[in-house]
């Protein structure tokens, strides 16, 4: 028996019998077996994103109780550790699980299954959003598009892309972008329509509990790998280089979700149509100078 198998097994009952429906871009994801106030919670806090229930999904999961306290125990030494999260592919199913949660997704028919250790709270918020990122990022992933570590602008009717690692200065950005259309300063959805592709956000891609400012998407001017400097300038991010930044900002594909090959050839396919560049800039608005200059 794989290892995870025991955590379904134990899996309680549903929660209750409440259902949403949220659609951002070509992903739609049909949550079911919500309880009455999950279900509310859900629908306030994703308003933008809420559709009509009868919307065919992408993805329906049904939401159950924890047999057990949690998934994955914190080292007993109380150690620091980073946010750790277990999966396993198999025979066309995906199961993912951490802490707070275990879900896994028939990637065939599109069913889904999350059991949570808590009806509501941080522990039902960060296992829940943790597993629709994972199953976001490779839904979309098969769809031509990349979920990116990355905060996104949009100034002009276009969308400028931040990316790289926690303390690089996405959220940063879009502070020092307040008259701007704000899509995420965490996770950023990038799609494929029609022949270019666009920036959106999605119902929980920020890092800071607020959600995007539009669920609509907009084409991209530029990706931006941040880097902290004296003043504001860039330089251009091309081959090898360019490959190697964005991937070290893809969560999950690479690894839990067993996707790479995959991913490299989208990577390819963006930097072949949107330009790179790394940006230096300082905590002032001095950067949009270098970076709508170079866009025109």
């Amino acid at each position: 028996m794989a290892r995870d198998e025991g955590h379904f097994d134990r899996s309680g009952e549903p929660f209750g019998t409440a259902s949403i429906v949220l659609q951002f871009r070509s992903v739609t994801m049909r949550l079911d077996d919500l309880s009455r106030l999950q279900a509310e919670n859900l629908a306030r806090r994703y308003r933008r994103f809420i559709v009509a229930g009868d919307t065919d999904p992408s993805v329906s999961i049904s939401f159950r109780r924890a047999g057990v306290a949690h998934f994955l125990e914190p080292r007993r030494d109380g150690t620091p550790e980073t946010y750790r999260l277990e999966s396993r592919r198999r025979d066309g199913d995906l199961a993912l699980w951490s802490y707070e949660f275990a879900g896994r997704l028939n990637t065939s028919s599109g069913g889904a299954e999350l059991a949570l250790v808590a009806e509501t709270g941080e522990l039902f918020d960060r296992g829940l959003e943790n597993f629709l990122r994972a199953l976001t990022a490779s839904l979309i992933l098969e769809q031509g598009g990349l979920l990116l570590h990355a905060s996104a602008v949009v100034r002009g009717g276009r969308a400028y892309l931040f990316f790289g690692p926690s303390g690089r200065g996405k959220t940063t950005v879009t502070l020092l972008s307040p008259g701007d259309v704000v899509l995420s300063d965490d996770l950023s959805l990038v799609v494929r329509n029609g022949d270019r592709f666009e920036a959106a956000g999605i119902p929980f891609g920020m890092a800071h509990h607020r959600i995007p400012d539009t669920n609509a998407s907009f084409p991209i001017a530029s990706l931006n790998a941040l880097s902290q400097g004296s003043r504001a300038r860039r330089q251009p991010l091309t081959g090898a280089a360019a490959v190697a930044e964005i991937v070290a900002s893809l969560p999950f594909v690479m690894q839990e979700t067993g996707q790479s090959g995959r991913a490299l050839e989208v990577v390819g396919r963006l930097l072949q149509e949107v330009p790179a560049y790394r940006l230096w800039f300082r905590k002032d608005p001095s950067f949009w100078t270098v970076v709508e200059e170079e866009a025109r």
